[in-house]
């Protein structure tokens, strides 16, 4: 099994990836661009499946050129409304499965209603989640078309809370620097928000992009830091609800 991810450069950073089986199966997670997509698996390679985590257009644009190319299923949620759907997801289904591998579907609202994520389990434990627009390297999911902050929260709070430190994060956008300042801005003494930032400098974000873990999430995400002190200070919210800060904290990023 391989996961290779493709950057799009346009202006909202897109993420999408292809998986490839062991057998040779090929899905493709949230293509933006067919062109690129195409060019990236060049002329030996077909698609088995296009899987879009939510009905946001820059998550299925490229779904109808792919589909001349490859004619293969296209995956969503049974509630999302994406051109060309023909398998319904619903939490909990497999779309693949290979050996010790399988992609499953975890039902994630919140950025909107019908979102999924991915998630890629070797021999039945999780390995890595394909997060869409739900969660982010160092942040989460805005909520302005269509989705509703108070179920992200749970989303978030009930769903990702519970992933083991070592599952792997592959984001549907890159928005790692601009994320970690928001983070230092609501908890500047934050050490591990602070280095990674340092290590960023120089880099050229078009064309260097890092990996987070959850354990390294726990550390530099304000969203998953909802009891620590500062942050809970610094929004005037001590002894509030984490829903209460939650909330606060992604209406503060909507303007950050």
């Amino acid at each position: 099994m391989k996961v290779q991810q493709i950057f799009f450069k346009n202006t909202l950073r897109n993420f999408c990836y292809i998986i490839t089986f062991s057998d040779g199966a090929i899905y493709c997670i949230d293509p933006f661009n067919a062109s690129e997509v195409k060019a990236f698996l060049g002329e030996d390679k077909k698609l088995a499946g296009i899987i879009n985590t939510h009905d946001h257009c820059d998550h299925y644009s490229g779904n109808e050129e792919l589909l001349k190319a490859y004619p293969c299923p296209v995956y969503a949620h049974e509630k999302a409304n994406i051109p060309g759907k023909t398998k319904d997801l619903r939490d909990g289904d497999v779309v693949y499965r290979n050996g010790d591998w399988s992609l499953e579907a975890v039902f994630t609202p919140g950025h909107t209603m019908s979102h999924i994520c991915l998630m890629l389990k070797e021999k039945g434990a999780p390995h890595a989640l394909f997060t869409g627009d739900c969660f982010f390297n160092a942040g989460v999911g805005n909520c302005h078309n269509g989705g509703n902050p108070e179920v992200l929260y749970e989303t978030i709070s009930g769903i990702f809370s519970q992933y083991p430190d070592e599952l792997i994060i592959y984001p549907g956008h890159e928005y790692l620097k601009r994320n970690l300042e928001f983070t230092l801005n609501i908890e500047a003494s934050n050490k591990s928000a602070k280095a990674y930032l340092s290590k960023l400098e120089g880099i050229n974000l078009n064309e260097v992009f890092f990996i987070n873990d959850m354990k390294k999430e726990r550390e530099i995400n304000t969203f998953l830091r909802l009891r620590e002190a500062e942050i809970q200070k610094h929004l005037q919210l001590q002894g509030e609800s984490d829903k209460t800060i939650f909330i606060k904290l992604r209406e503060l990023r909507n303007k950050w």
